[in-house]
């Protein structure tokens, strides 16, 4: 099924209708397979609101550096668990999407993500997004992407060891924190109303916090050990946090 859109195909599209197809066609053959099961749970739930008593953050499967975000979520007393079909979102306070590889590298985690985001759009739970989470949030609400950083690549992208670079974050407010950086690709516009914004001193989008309040969405990496204490690492648990009161 997914031989037309391999890895190839997906970085020639210059636009999102590629992926856009290509995540319909894998929602559909999704639901030949699932349908009986889901449909069933879906119906006892339908068009009702996440439970904001609901303590339980919900990480969507296919991450494979997960040790960082639960060791990050266990100090600060945060339940979690795996989320690995759309239905189980329902049982969450707010869910978590994880950095990782580009869009159409791994089709099975593109379309489970695609999922889950659309649960939590159906059902009005709160969205936790980092690095990929963020670009792929944003481009299933219609944004598009910038493919690869090019000569910002040597600001923005790891080291060749493995590494974090640095940067300055400057918010929409005039404040200016320092975050790490670790990807090649980039959010190009912002595809909803924001409270609170963040840019890298390039102009590349770094921070995006919905007017509503529904989702909160970070380019940098507050999961990992070395932001413990940061400016941005305190903002994204306390929006956590704020979802699961």
């Amino acid at each position: 099924m997914y031989s037309a859109f391999n890895t190839k195909h997906w970085h020639n599209e210059r636009t999102s209708t590629g992926f856009i197809n290509y995540i319909i066609v894998c929602m559909l053959f999704s639901i030949i397979i699932t349908y009986p099961s889901y449909a069933q749970q879906s119906a006892q739930n339908t068009a009702q609101p996440t439970n904001k008593q609901n303590k339980t953050i919900g990480i969507v499967d296919g991450c494979k550096s997960f040790k960082d975000y639960e060791n990050w979520l266990s100090e600060y007393g945060l339940a979690y668990k795996i989320i690995s079909s759309p239905a189980e979102a329902d049982s969450c306070g707010i869910i978590l999407f994880c950095g990782g590889p580009d869009l159409g590298i791994n089709p099975e985690r593109d379309l489970l993500d695609s999922l889950v985001f659309e649960e939590c759009k159906n059902k009005k739970i709160p969205i936790f997004g980092i690095c990929r989470g963020m670009q792929i949030v944003c481009f299933f609400m219609g944004a598009e992407l910038i493919e690869d950083l090019g000569e910002l690549n040597i600001k923005h992208q790891k080291t060749s060891n493995g590494k974090s670079r640095y940067h300055t974050l400057i918010l929409s407010t005039g404040e200016q924190w320092r975050v790490n950086s670790r990807h090649h690709q980039a959010v190009k516009n912002v595809p909803f109303e924001c409270s609170l914004t963040g840019k890298s001193p390039e102009g590349i989008w770094e921070l995006l916090v919905a007017a509503d309040g529904s989702k909160m969405l970070v380019q940098c990496h507050p999961e990992r050990p070395e932001m413990r204490g940061s400016e941005i690492e305190k903002a994204s648990i306390n929006y956590i946090k704020s979802k699961l009161e």
